[in-house]
């Protein structure tokens, strides 16, 4: 096994990482929804009665200050703790759960694509349109030390060309978005790193300041994780490979799947090609099929952080299926073998042959995952 290898082995005897074994996001949440719970009852009587009112009505009760931008939030998560933010940007994504919640996927914000966990989905949501979204940062483990930006919430999401105009009215002044036109991003801020060189896991780079979400032990690993990736596949840039790394970390601990797991599945897939089609239509690193693109909502299957995403839902869902948990220290080899065979073949082929299909391909599909899985857990069982 090469040093990469062995690296990715190492790291979970070296460096406990529990949000591979059972952590859920949406678990933390309790006492951000206590928050969010408290500013609605502050809000004035009467129910607002479409999104732009309900957004605004939300917006005064949580305390909102105008000026405050989501670069300010980023360089220093620690001072809007307790504090509304607001992000505007395309919703790229949505990943519905069963409890009604979702992961929703913004675009063409300061940071690149950013995930955000919503507890109820609006049903007027859907990808493609730009909105404007009323954030807070989700509260963190008792003790836990958060690299770069912790995981976002959303309290209230409407059109952002409508909240400009509502806010334009309000002052008495023209627009500031003509109805169509979507407006410029803020720019990205390049290489800032601040006074973060001395903290615990910066060895992360500027990725940790770029992408929320991370916990330390995840950001402890990105860059082997990133290296690794990058070895298999030489012409991924660095931002490229950044965003494939984030994106295998982040969904694999907010689904509870084992990163190293995702990893063996993109080799097979693509190899870590971006843009990488099958004959069948496949899309992507994780070679998402049209239909799962249509179910998940996705408006780019080919973006890193969109099909990832996706993908680890998708095989998480499976896995928790034959499992019967939700966890994944519950689940066998064999649990992983059905969930990976019903991946390539579809859950109808699994069934109707009672295991992995007989078809040379889904068979040889498992058979590569699992070798390369077990590598990467250092030829263990993972």
């Amino acid at each position: 096994m090469d040093e990469s290898g062995r690296l990715l082995s190492g790291y979970r005897n070296q460096n406990s990482y529990p949000g591979f074994e059972s952590r859920s996001l949406r678990a933390r949440l309790g006492a951000l929804l206590v928050l969010i719970v408290g500013w609605t009852l502050l809000a004035p009587a009467g129910r607002a009665q479409n999104p732009t009112e309900q957004y605004l009505v939300q917006r005064r009760a949580a305390g909102w200050k105008p000026g405050v931008r989501f670069d300010d939030v980023a360089r220093d998560p620690a001072a809007f703790r307790d504090r509304v933010f607001e992000i505007e940007g395309r919703l790229t994504g949505v990943a519905r759960n069963d409890d009604d919640s979702a992961l929703l996927i913004l675009s063409e914000t300061p940071s690149g694509s950013l995930p955000l966990v919503m507890t109820v989905l609006p049903t007027w949501l859907q990808p493609g349109a730009r909105v404007r979204v009323l954030c807070a940062l989700v509260p963190p483990e008792d003790g836990e030390v958060v690299v770069g930006m912790p995981g976002i919430a959303v309290i209230a999401v409407a059109s952002a060309v409508d909240i400009a105009a509502a806010e334009a009215k309000a002052s008495k002044q023209a627009p500031t978005v003509r109805p169509g036109v979507a407006p410029r991003p803020t720019p990205r801020l390049a290489g800032r790193t601040g006074s973060g060189s001395s903290r615990k896991g910066s060895q992360v780079g500027s990725a940790a300041r770029t992408y929320p979400g991370l916990s330390p032990a995840a950001g402890s690993v990105f860059p082997v994780y990133r290296d690794y990736i990058r070895k298999h596949n030489r012409r991924l840039d660095l931002r490229q490979a950044d965003a494939i790394t984030y994106a295998i970390l982040r969904f694999s601990e907010e689904y509870d799947l084992d990163p190293r797991l995702v990893v063996a599945t993109v080799i097979a897939e693509s190899d870590f090609r971006i843009s990488e089609t099958s004959h069948a239509g496949a899309m992507g690193l994780i070679q998402l099929m049209p239909d799962e693109v249509r179910r998940l909502r996705l408006t780019n299957p080919y973006d890193p952080v969109q099909n990832i995403a996706g993908g680890v839902f998708l095989i998480k869902e499976r896995l928790n299926r034959y499992s019967r948990s939700p966890n994944f220290k519950d689940a066998t080899a064999h649990h992983i073998v059905l969930a990976l065979a019903s991946y390539n073949a579809g859950m109808g082929a699994v069934k109707r042959y009672g295991g992995v299909p007989p078809y040379r391909e889904t068979q040889g599909y498992v058979r590569r995952i699992m070798r390369i899985y077990r590598e990467l857990c250092g030829g263990g069982n993972g």
